[in-house]
């Protein structure tokens, strides 16, 4: 039998703490004596009301679900029509170096299989050379496949190229933006402001607060959905703000 069974409570919802405590929250707000508790076991939180709260409970669930649609719809809505959304991303400027070094190289590998080819064609053709025109013919179409394949990954250089130049703009948008709203000074001011009431931090406690506070600003201005990219402007924008002299001497 659950604990809250023994109790007399009858169980609501199950979820993580975060989740858990909203629930709670709102069924206290609404007049239920609403509990969250958590067992070794269990990794979730359970939110427990009396047994005989249990009809009016599972109705104000329902109302607190619509709630969360709404919620998740207006976020939605302001993601999609009041925040600048990032252009697509490429993993990095490796990934476009790496494909301008197979183009070359395929290219040149296709110019010499074709020209071999095409030597031991004539060769055959004025009896200069045993062997088959069957031969030489494969050797020949290898040789515009190795081009074709140049041809192809040029293309593919050239869209990398260009959404690499969207993205530099597009970091340098944000950096520009983020430095000059918001200078180290007011980061830190935040932060002991919202630490008032709690004993000194640590230097490694204050720098996960700037850092998730910058973090916070991007995602109040921008649409940003690779978290990789998110942690690279935000650890260089970071950096410019408490470390500009080794970003100058880096430059």
């Amino acid at each position: 039998m659950p604990y809250w069974d023994t109790l007399g409570r009858t169980l609501v919802a199950e979820d993580t703490k975060e989740s858990a405590d909203r629930i709670a929250d709102f069924l206290t707000y609404s007049g239920l004596d609403a509990t969250v508790s958590s067992t070794a076991d269990n990794p979730h939180y359970t939110v427990t009301v009396p047994a005989a709260q249990e009809e009016l409970a599972e109705k104000l669930m329902d109302v607190f679900h619509q709630y969360e649609d709404e919620d998740e719809k207006r976020a939605a809505y302001y993601r999609e029509q009041c925040l600048t959304h990032s252009p697509t991303f490429v993993p990095s400027e490796e990934k476009f170096r790496n494909s301008t070094n197979s183009s070359a190289t395929f290219l040149l590998a296709g110019i010499v299989i074709v020209a071999i080819g095409l030597f031991h064609f004539f060769s055959v053709m004025y009896s200069q050379k045993e062997g088959a025109i069957d031969a030489c013919v494969v050797e020949i179409v290898f040789g515009f496949i190795f081009i074709w394949f140049a041809i192809t990954t040029n293309q593919k250089v050239r869209m990398l190229q260009s959404q690499i130049l969207e993205e530099n703009a597009f970091t340098d948008q944000i950096i520009r933006w983020c430095t000059t709203t918001y200078p180290a000074e007011h980061l830190d001011k935040c932060i002991d402001a919202a630490t008032a009431d709690s004993q000194t931090i640590s230097e490694e406690e204050r720098f996960f607060l700037r850092r998730q506070l910058i973090q916070d600003y991007i995602l109040r201005e921008y649409d940003i959905s690779d978290d990789a990219y998110l942690d690279y402007v935000t650890d260089t924008i970071y950096k410019k703000l408490y470390y500009p002299n080794a970003i100058a001497a880096a430059g």
